[in-house]
Formats: structure tokens, C-alpha cells, sequence
């Protein structure tokens, strides 16, 4: 167990001070600098509301469909955390029906909640409701938190009123198969942050997402919670729905931050790490960009012709690597890249909104 524990400590420290890197690549094929819109804010922050004041400072939430023995993992990474147990809590929140029995009593202390109906906004918005924290930090059910994970996350939020949402690094278990694309890594949710400080995300490929999300509970109950028309449902590859919160909280007035002393370890099941993933993923960012735009988020209006624009981009990119004689899966990721926007130029001149696809 120590063995394991130090291994962990290991690969979480490996990000501590690392640069972006090539890890945002992938979102800059889904984003440019012209999505945010800016908007106005606020000199003042409303406080946050008394959620805190009887019960625990933090709310740990994992959202879970109670598929996997790693979500044990997550709940142990949450009880062994270096704030005082008193001080925060641990949520569970079963999607679409009731944990296996046996599954629940490993669970410790966590508080147990089940949601009847799939999917993971309403989930994590369940949890939220049942939450007491002043403060919500959302690990995937895969994912281990570093030993200091909700203390840095909290010591964020105190050290920075105006922030509604704050976004840690993602890594993944290393060794990486040979299918992930250097650059690419972020197909599976990694996140990393450059440089070693707290800093603000100014435009939509920085939002952060994923599996170490935390966000202030007064501003979340002011946004009405993540957008239910987002968010992953069952085995989809749905998303957006922490980006569509992220436009909420500048819209009203909150900073999104970024702290880089944040981290979880994602421990990605094998069984993603396939040619399918990648291509129905880099298509889900896509149409999920395009989304944010019918719904009000994005100023990023990808039409007919931007769409069609980017597919021969691609082709050209393509033929060019053929070419050099690339090897194959760098021709694979680009050619995901061109079909995912000759779909969307299909849904666009079809006149159908991105949402039904």
C-alpha cells in the first residue's frame, strides 16, 4: 500500500511545474480566441451563502454509474486528505439507480445519494443540492486526488474572492498506450496548467473540465446548476457542460481560475484507449462547440463555410502527411478531425441544430 501511495505522490508530482505542453492542442482544434465573448463584471463578488455555517467548509462530490471497483479508489483518496476530516464531506451520487449493496458498504463515510434518471449534469447537480459545503469539488469516479487536493482547492477559493469556478490538473496514469497521440491526451481528460501559480482563464480552450472541477456553491445555485441539455447520458460522448458553466460564471461577473497545486491522477480504463474513442470524441467537441453557439454561450458561429472550410484544411493536412509518410495515427486523429466537420457542415446545411446529433 505504501508502495502504491508513493507511486501515486509520484506521477502527481511530475505536473507540478510543467508547461502546458502540446496538452491543449487537441481544444484549439474545437476553440479559438474569438468564443469568448467579454462581458462585464463585477467589481464585488456577491459572498458566498451560509451553506457552510452549521456543517463542513467542503463538499467532495463523485458522480458516479456505479460500474467500476476504481470508484472505491476516488472515495479513499477523498477520506485520506490533509484538511481535517471534520471539515469536509464526501458525497456519492449514483446515476440512473441504486449502487450494488456490497459496493456501498466499502464506501466508508460517504454520504449516498441515488438519481433515477442517467446522466451527469443532473447528477452533479443532485449532489450539489445535497451538499452543505461552501465549496463543491467534483472528481470523476476514476480519478485519485492527491493527498492535498481539497485544501489547496479551498486555500484557492479564500485567496481569490471573485472566483466561481477553479480547475486543477488532470494527469494520466503513465505509461500511455501507443495509441494516444502525443498532443492529444486531453481526448481522455487530461488537463495540465503552465506554469506553478494561480491564474485566470481568459478564453474558452482554457476553461477547465473534467475530473478536478470545483465551484463556488453560491455561485452554482445563482447559475442554476449545470445545463442539463449537457453532459454526458449513459455511455454517450456528450459534454460541454462544465464550459457552458464556465460562460455562466463570466456572464455573471465570477472569474474562472486555474491552480496548478490541484491535482488528481486519472486512471482511465483500457477499454478507452481505442480508435473509436478518439474518432466519436473529437466529433462530440466539435458539435458540442457549435451547441454553445446556438445556445447563447460562444460568439463562435461555426457556419456552413467555416465547417467546410476546416474539412479541406484537414484533407490538405492529410494528403501531406501521406506524403512524408506519417505514421498512421497521426493520419487517423487528422482524418477524425476532417469526417467530425463534415459532419457538422451536413447538420448545418441540413438545418438541424447540432443539439439532435
Amino acid at each position: 500500500m505504501k508502495q502504491s501511495k508513493n507511486a501515486l505522490l509520484t506521477a502527481l508530482g511530475a505536473i507540478g511545474g510543467a508547461g502546458a505542453g502540446p496538452g491543449t492542442a487537441a481544444r484549439r482544434i474545437i476553440c479559438e480566441l474569438r468564443a469568448l465573448k467579454p462581458r462585464a463584471t463585477k467589481s464585488v463578488v456577491p459572498e458566498a451563502k451560509a451553506v457552510g455555517a452549521i456543517g463542513p467548509e467542503m463538499s467532495a462530490i463523485v458522480c458516479t454509474l456505479g460500474k467500476s471497483e476504481k470508484l472505491i479508489s476516488a472515495v479513499r483518496s477523498l477520506e485520506n486528505q490533509t484538511l481535517p476530516r471534520g471539515e469536509y464531506e464526501i458525497i456519492v451520487v449514483s446515476s440512473g439507480g441504486r449502487l450494488d449493496a456490497e459496493l456501498e458498504k466499502k464506501l466508508g463515510g460517504a454520504k449516498i445519494i441515488t438519481v433515477p434518471e442517467a446522466g451527469l449534469s443532473r447528477a452533479r447537480n443532485a449532489g450539489a443540492a445535497a451538499a452543505g459545503g461552501i465549496y463543491l469539488t467534483y472528481i470523476d469516479d476514476d480519478a485519485i486526488a492527491a493527498p492535498d487536493l481539497l485544501e489547496s482547492v479551498r486555500g484557492a477559493f479564500k485567496a481569490h474572492k471573485n472566483a466561481g469556478v477553479i480547475g486543477g490538473q488532470v494527469l494520466l496514469r503513465r505509461p500511455l498506450p501507443e495509441i494516444v497521440l502525443s498532443g492529444h491526451e486531453d481526448l481522455w481528460s487530461e488537463f495540465r496548467i503552465s506554469g506553478n501559480r494561480y491564474r485566470e482563464a481568459k478564453f474558452q480552450y482554457e476553461f477547465p473540465f473534467g475530473a478536478d472541477f470545483s465551484v463556488l456553491h453560491a455561485f452554482l445555485d445563482e447559475a442554476g446548476g449545470f445545463d442539463l441539455r449537457y453532459g454526458r447520458v449513459g455511455d454517450d460522448y456528450a459534454g460541454g457542460e462544465e464550459t457552458a458553466l464556465c460562460f455562466k460564471a463570466r456572464a455573471l461577473g465570477y472569474r474562472i481560475g486555474l491552480e496548478p497545486k490541484c491535482r488528481v491522477l486519472h486512471d482511465v480504463d483500457e477499454g478507452r484507449f481505442t480508435r473509436e474513442h478518439i474518432a466519436r470524441t473529437i466529433e462530440a467537441g466539435i458539435m458540442t462547440t457549435r451547441r454553445l453557439f446556438e445556445d447563447g454561450y460562444s460568439r463562435s458561429d461555426w457556419d456552413l463555410a467555416y465547417a467546410l472550410s476546416r474539412a479541406d484544411i484537414a484533407e490538405k493536412e492529410i494528403a501531406r502527411l501521406r506524403g512524408r509518410g506519417a505514421d498512421e495515427p497521426e493520419i487517423f486523429y487528422k482524418e477524425c478531425e476532417r469526417d467530425g466537420f463534415k459532419k457538422l457542415a451536413r447538420v448545418i446545411e441540413s438545418g438541424k441544430s447540432s443539439k439532435s446529433e
